[in-house]
């Protein structure tokens, strides 16, 4: 009867851990969302909605406060361009990618971090470049809690979504 328990927690822990998607495939489906989505600044009731389940509550809660800043900012002044109202936010770019490659995901402490190559072919050349998404783990999943930017250009978006959107945030209106 023991070795039956056991070999019931052993199934179930397997089964488990099959239907929950590891780092690389959050990313991956985050990515894919986002780029379905076509989100440019911070994204709309609608998109984060669509997001959520690959985001932390910290980071989904700043993109909250990001999107109601900037319909505060729009409402506040028409004629002016409100806060987070374009450019990619999960990205180094811009214009953000369209094509997304993890290379590879290892463990930073208790967090996972993703490397990831972001291409835009909207150009020619394209824009190629490897930006680090950090993951934690909640409930027993993955979900996104931070974007590193490591693009090289001039115009590159510096540091991380996070501390991007903390300090425009903090910027008064």
């Amino acid at each position: 009867m023991r070795g039956l328990g056991l070999l019931c927690v052993l199934v179930f822990s397997a089964c488990r851990s099959a239907s929950e998607p590891d780092a690389k495939a959050v990313v991956e489906q985050f990515y894919a969302t986002a780029i379905a989505q076509r989100v440019t600044g911070a994204p709309t009731a609608p998109q984060l909605a669509a997001l959520a389940p690959y985001l932390s509550d910290t980071l989904r809660a700043l993109l909250t406060a990001a999107r109601q800043r900037s319909e505060a900012d729009a409402a506040r002044e028409p004629d002016e361009k409100p806060s987070f109202v374009e450019g990619d936010l999960f990205s180094s770019l811009f214009e953000g990618p369209n094509v997304v490659e993890v290379l590879v995901d290892s463990a930073r402490g208790p967090n996972q971090v993703a490397t990831v190559r972001m291409t835009s072919n909207t150009t020619t050349p394209a824009v190629v470049w490897k930006d680090r998404v950090v993951l934690t783990r909640v409930n027993g999943r993955y979900v996104i809690d931070d974007v590193e930017y490591a693009g090289d250009w001039a115009f590159a978006n510096k540091g991380t979504l996070r501390e991007s959107l903390v300090a425009g945030l903090a910027t008064p209106p």
